[in-house]
């Protein structure tokens, strides 16, 4: 069994990471920062919130 297949990557993998770094690492980074930050953006729990607030305390001539 050789090096690479015990360790699961090739050599010429590891020396490109030693050269260029761990693309992939930091694309899985990236990537999750950018949906953390799109999760923030779409979240509408808060002017839900505000919406039901306005709505009971609004007031109804009717009511």
């Amino acid at each position: 069994m050789s090096t690479a297949e015990r360790t699961g990557r090739s050599p010429i993998y590891d020396r490109l990471v030693r050269e260029r770094g761990d693309v992939l690492a930091e694309t899985r980074k990236v990537a999750e920062e950018t949906r953390a930050q799109a999760r923030q953006a779409l979240d509408w729990s808060t002017v839900r919130q505000s919406q039901k607030w306005r709505e009971e305390r609004a007031f109804s001539a009717f009511g």
